[in-house]
């Protein structure tokens, strides 16, 4: 056991390793059910002349209601919160591809990836991508069911719980739902390999007059030891 822990430790410190998880905050609607206020849509305040709106929700069920741990929801491989029934909320989105990923956890853990080494996922619920624009209102419904049933007789389960649906759909089950503590959000598109490398030559570059500068001062110092005199500066 003291090895396994050790080794998980050791993988853990890797360079480039990210553990997925919602440790605290994965608890289901049986638990922890929404308590925000009813749904209000946004309307108008959202800057809808440069971003997207996005809402997500989760319809009441008594499978929901039951559960004691909720999925994951991710954008860009960051966590945002988890998705709990009879619970909504909503991000602002600059136009882009945005990548859309749903995790199960297990107590709060749900993968772990190390770069260029392994990339683990407990239960990997959905994948799917976001073409955002700017004016452009989404609904992701989320669902794990296809109907409700008291005794869960007859009841078939989703492939693809997280679906996109019309206003019509959305609106009118949203009115059952509170809103969620997480949300209300700006959220960038990931960055192009293009926009990556040229972040990290400007790193690069800002890090070489680093060193330059501390190479020139580390000169001035040195002439001031030497002759015991020290240059003026108003500054």
């Amino acid at each position: 056991m003291i090895r396994i822990g050790l080794l998980l430790l050791t993988v853990f410190m890797l360079p480039g390793c990210t553990i997925y998880q919602s440790i605290g905050h994965s608890f289901g609607s049986f638990v922890a059910a929404p308590n925000g206020q009813d749904f209000q849509p946004v309307g108008y305040r959202w800057d809808y002349e440069h971003t997207a709106l996005l809402y997500v929700y989760r319809p009441a069920s008594t499978w929901a209601n039951d559960e004691l741990e909720s999925p994951s929801f991710y954008l860009n491989d960051e966590n945002m919160f988890n998705i709990r029934g009879n619970g909504y909320t909503w991000y602002e989105l600059k136009p882009g591809i945005h990548q859309v990923l749903v995790r199960r956890p297990l107590m709060g853990l749900e993968g772990i990836k190390v770069d260029g080494a392994l990339d683990f996922t407990l239960k990997m619920v959905t994948e799917l991508e976001l073409n955002a624009r700017a004016g452009q209102v989404i609904y992701l419904r989320y669902s794990e069911i296809d109907k409700d049933a008291a005794k869960f007789e007859d009841m078939t389960f989703n492939d693809n719980p997280l679906q996109a649906v019309t206003p019509q759909v959305a609106l009118a089950e949203m009115q059952q739902t509170k809103m969620l503590n997480e949300g209300r959000k700006l959220i960038s598109p990931p960055l192009s390999a293009e926009e990556l490398a040229q972040r990290a030559a400007e790193e690069a570059a800002a890090d070489s007059d680093a060193s330059v500068n501390d190479t020139a001062n580390d000169s001035e110092e040195s002439v001031e030891e030497e002759t015991g005199e020290k240059s003026w500066s108003p500054f």
